[in-house]
């Protein structure tokens, strides 16, 4: 009997170029909404009201949650990175037109660039895979088209590829005009304003910090990476793990640190894009994370309302059971833009 491995890709079986396998199209329905709620008790207030969805949006659909859409392309993305240690972070992520339940989104991903590790210590060789991952919907509307890096473990742990590829190829930052033109123009901000008090554009105020006291536990890890159709095996096989234990989804970490956001500043929105995003170390079942969150830049839209540029750090706090345990270790390092009435 001919036997046959599968596996995903090493950093040797890369090409600069190459666009890898496609994953299969998610149409997103209700199921996905209420799975993402009960992971993390979101409290974006237009994905939750339909009712209030129609009247500033004018959709008769619900509209999905900006971080559970954004999750979804990343997972149809990790073909790439199955057997990856880690990703090390995310850029230029813009959503630029709204998710709707009943959108179907379909992904594609691209080698921009191969950096191999320098090896130290005698380590297994490694190296960086940059790709540009391009999201698109039902009608071939580009949703959303950004970057990551994960750090994937070559075939031959000897291996000395002779892949140098600078990532500036990544871009660095998003326009202003990037952002302006992906702000909706034809919602009734108006009417949000008026049906809802607290802070909204006018009252955010520039270099305040947000300490978020409420902290939430990681919990049912495997099963969001399992729903977003993410492959990477260290998130489902401690085996697969260099931790000995299963590495959370850097969208896990992410998606509750946009739930703590919404304590702190309740209108807002839509999450519009994310400057940055760093996963400057691990996340573990059973962490308990909390939010920091700084208001650097506010712009005025001609259309009204405007986008508001903050800053979250993201801590946790490990068990003694944890790999690596300790207290308040800096997980997550993120610059994104809100869009607010």
């Amino acid at each position: 009997m001919k036997e046959v491995i599968v596996e995903g890709p090493y950093f040797e079986d890369f090409t600069v170029g190459e666009f890898l396998e496609e994953a299969p199209s998610i149409t997103l329905t209700t199921g996905h909404a209420n799975m993402h709620q009960m992971l993390f008790g979101d409290r974006s207030r237009l994905p939750l009201d339909q009712h209030l969805t129609h009247e500033i949006t004018g959709s008769d659909r619900p509209l999905a949650n900006a971080i559970m859409a954004m999750g979804f392309g990343v997972g149809q993305t990790t073909y790439a990175s199955q057997n990856v240690m880690g990703n090390l972070f995310y850029r230029g992520v813009v959503l630029k037109k709204p998710v709707y339940i009943g959108d179907t989104l379909s992904t594609t991903t691209q080698i921009v660039a191969l950096r191999q590790n320098k090896i130290k210590g005698g380590r297994p060789s490694t190296g960086m895979v940059g790709l540009e991952i391009t999201t698109t919907n039902q009608n071939g509307d580009e949703i959303m088209r950004f970057w990551r890096c994960p750090m994937v473990p070559c075939r031959n742990p000897k291996a000395q590829t002779g892949h140098a590829d600078y990532l500036d190829v990544i871009p660095s930052d998003i326009s202003t005009q990037t952002l302006i033109d992906a702000a909706p123009t034809d919602w009734d901000l108006e009417a949000f304003r008026k049906r809802f008090t607290g802070i909204h554009f006018d009252q955010v105020e520039v270099d305040v910090l947000f300490k978020i006291k409420a902290r939430d536990t990681v919990t049912l890890a495997p099963e969001l990476a399992r729903a977003t159709l993410n492959l990477a095996m260290t998130h489902t096989d401690a085996g697969a793990s260099i931790y000995g234990k299963r590495l959370v989804y850097g969208g896990h970490t992410i998606s509750i640190a946009a739930a703590q956001l919404l304590r702190a500043l309740p209108n807002t929105l839509l999450i519009l894009a994310w400057r940055h995003c760093n996963h400057v170390a691990p996340v573990f079942e059973d962490d308990i994370l909390r939010s920091e969150i700084t208001v650097l830049k506010k712009t005025p839209l001609a259309s009204g309302g405007g986008l508001v540029d903050l800053q979250i750090n993201v801590w946790a706090d490990r068990g003694d059971n944890a790999p690596k345990p300790g207290k308040n270790d800096h997980v997550l390092d993120w610059g994104l833009v809100i869009f607010m009435a």
